[in-house]
């Protein structure tokens, strides 16, 4: 089984449907495909509290469903755990102290965590950063420091903060404890053997654009970052008549509640017709009654302007 956190990046559920298979894979009849993530064969969906996954609900999980209990060995036992950090589609990033916890929390039960840190660059409050008290120099570790264990697979991306997601480009750190008989080098060399049936590698073009972008490097990157300010704040201000929002210090992603009875998809297909914005439906990530916001489309002027829609949109919608 694997752990995806609610609500989720729908396209980890995706991924672990087509490549676990098994009931909620899909098929030729409509009557066959499950789009309830809680009820697909394979997956565990966890609980969080304003999107902190729920570390004391892992363990429970992880010791009920360990690899060698009973019957968990055909299958049913906890393989992979996953996580977003800065959050899609939460928007909250999560500090060092609990990535450092469920790190350890995953190694004392020997299972997969795999660290999706495509928004690395979204930190607004740095929240990632090694704390001043460990006993280490600070002053010479990246902004967004990896765990060097064997059961980690940190995955990366040029899409977002070098906004290159049409050129399909990013990469994976894996730890090299242990040399040739270390899990992390053993897991890398399987992934090469997926990688060579199905994409080989990146085009070429994709490659010389990744490498460029590299050069320009990280401060290129936190100079575009800081314009993200203004359209922050305005979605913010333009959520606020919502009982509760979560997000804003990670990634470029708010959520919000709706009032009770107001069902997500409809109210995202009436703010699309009637208020010209899109946003996501809560219940495509597994939390209905919800709505995630994104404020990184536009240049900032823009987004203060277009901000005035969904805020519109809220209040008149919400209190039919």
């Amino acid at each position: 089984k694997c752990v995806v956190w609610e609500p989720y990046y729908f396209n980890h559920v995706m991924a672990v449907q087509s490549a676990r298979g098994g009931r909620g894979c899909g098929g030729t009849a409509a009557s066959e495909i499950v789009t309830d993530a809680k009820s697909i064969e394979g997956l565990l969906v966890g609980p969080t509290t304003k999107g902190v996954p729920d570390l004391t609900w892992l363990r429970s999980q992880l010791e009920e469903n360990r690899y060698g209990n009973n019957d968990n060995q055909s299958g049913n036992a906890i393989r992979m755990v996953t996580l977003v950090n800065p959050g899609n589609p939460t928007g909250v990033s999560l500090p060092y102290e609990f990535l450092e916890e469920m790190t350890q929390l995953t190694k004392e039960y020997g299972v997969w965590l795999i660290m999706d840190n495509t928004y690395e660059h979204f930190d607004v409050k740095n929240k990632n950063k090694l704390p001043n008290n460990l006993d280490t120099d600070v002053s010479n570790t990246p902004d967004y420091p990896c765990f060097d264990e064997e059961h980690v697979i940190n995955i990366f991306s040029f899409s977002k903060g070098f906004a290159m997601a049409g050129f399909r480009v990013g990469y994976i750190a894996l730890s090299s404890k242990n040399g040739d008989t270390g899990g992390g080098t053993k897991a890398y060399e399987e992934m090469l053997k997926v990688q060579d049936t199905i994409a080989i590698c990146t085009s070429r073009i994709s490659q010389m654009a990744a490498l460029g972008a590299l050069q320009a490097g990280r401060e290129w990157v936190y100079e575009q970052v800081k314009t993200l300010d203004v359209g922050r704040a305005a979605i913010l201000e333009a959520m606020s008549s919502l009982e509760e929002i979560i997000g804003g210090d990670g990634a470029m992603y708010v959520m919000g509640k709706l009032p009770n009875g107001v069902d997500d998809q409809k109210f995202a297909s009436s703010l699309v017709e009637h208020y010209g914005i899109v946003v996501i439906p809560g219940s495509f990530c597994g939390l209905p009654d919800w709505i995630r916001v994104c404020y990184s489309n536009l240049p900032p002027e823009d987004c203060k302007i277009a901000a005035l829609r969904p805020k519109k949109g809220i209040l008149e919608l919400t209190a039919k």
